[in-house]
């Protein structure tokens, strides 16, 4: 009554046409090669990279950290040192902050948080090695007006 379907094999008339789509890299490669940095996407209304903003923590501050980043690879700063730098949530964000990545057609699944120092980070995302450098925060912590809050534990 019922046919056995197990002997069944499907034919093909042709393979379909088109391109298929392969991955041609590992796409956590960048994890083994040094960060580069680009100021291309830097907002230039909130938390921007201007002289009234930064000041003098540009010549003292920044630059050092860039370059002393430069000498590790981005498993050094991100794995090794995920205390000090890590991605971060979009939902974690400042609403301010998810605003401007709207308002400035930045689609990133996670924003990466660079220490610099005490309170001061770099905001940004990886695309490739390239860390595309969107803001700087001279007042990470516990208040509404940091790109990303930090809960301070046990208040």
């Amino acid at each position: 009554m019922a046919d056995c379907k197990q002997n069944k094999k499907v034919r093909q008339k042709e393979i379909p046409k088109g391109k298929s789509i392969v991955q041609s890299e590992n796409p956590e490669q960048y994890y083994m090669q040094s960060p580069a940095w680009t100021f291309a996407n830097a907002d230039k209304e909130r938390w921007p990279f201007s002289k009234e903003h930064i000041g003098e923590c540009i010549w003292s501050e920044i630059i050092p950290g860039l370059k002393a980043m430069e000498s590790q690879t981005w498993a050094e700063i991100l794995v090794k040192g995920k205390k000090r730098n890590h991605s971060i949530n979009l939902n974690d964000l400042n609403k301010i902050a998810r605003d401007r990545l709207a308002e400035m057609y930045i689609e990133a699944e996670s924003i990466i948080s660079l220490r610099l120092s005490g309170n001061h980070r770099l905001y940004g995302y990886i695309s490739g090695r390239v860390f595309n450098i969107l803001w700087y925060d001279n007042n990470h912590g516990d208040n509404d007006e940091c790109v990303c809050r930090a809960r301070l534990k046990h208040t």
